[in-house]
């Protein structure tokens, strides 16, 4: 899962540093009384500028927490996974192959945040994990081999164009695995909506007919 962190800046200490060399440049700083003055300036310095130059904000991947190991393992497989499909997106420079790239990236990392947080999914995910994602970054690390003569024979060509044809296929396989995951989701929403319509129906609160006709339309 990707998480955010605070990548301090160097200017800060670099006010501190300029503080001491200008400081010392006009008074005696070997001397007590301008050697703690400059060290106190120093100091306000770096506070400062810590406060205008606060650093930059970056995302990076937290290493999994669902509380199963092999769960986290597969997720950290899965990961090596995406890298070399995000090697292969940057290298390809095709729109159209990107964009589908760009979904299968997509889609495989909305699967890991959702089997790190119910780990309990891995019996779904398990062929994704195991198969259609590594064969799919294998297809892919074929593609830019094939790209890499820079030759437009017969057997480059048709193979080419066979790992191009698949690629919307593969998207949408992956996407719909998303979708899966969800499966449960949307049936405890509906469950909820429809118990606390009954519920608020039997307090008078809603008219049951309303209610009811509100339940058939979904």
């Amino acid at each position: 899962m990707k998480k955010t962190r605070t990548v301090p800046s160097a200017l800060p200490i670099y006010l501190c540093a300029a503080v001491w060399l200008i400081f010392g440049l006009i008074f005696p700083i070997y001397k007590l009384g301008p050697l703690l003055i400059c060290a106190a300036l120093s100091v306000g310095a770096y506070f400062l500028g810590r406060k205008l130059f606060p650093g930059r904000q970056e995302e990076y991947e937290a290493a999994p927490d669902s509380g199963d190991a092999e769960v986290n393992r597969q997720i950290m497989e899965g990961r090596e996974e995406m890298k070399r499909l995000r090697e292969a997106n940057v290298a390809l420079t095709d729109p159209g192959i990107t964009e589908r790239l760009d979904r299968m990236e997509h889609a495989a990392g909305k699967i890991f945040e959702s089997l790190e947080k119910n780990p309990r999914q891995a019996m779904e995910v398990r062929k994704f994990m195991n198969y259609y994602l590594p064969v799919s970054v294998k297809l892919l690390d074929q593609y830019r081999t094939l790209e890499g003569t820079g030759l437009d024979t017969d057997n480059i060509t048709k193979s080419k164009a066979a790992v191009e044809n698949s690629l919307d296929m593969i998207a949408a396989a992956f996407e719909k695995q998303v979708d899966n995951l969800y499966r449960n989701t949307h049936l405890d929403i509906t469950t909820d909506i429809q118990v606390l319509e009954t519920m608020m129906a039997s307090e008078g609160l809603v008219s049951s007919g309303a209610s009811m006709g509100a339940t058939a339309n979904r």
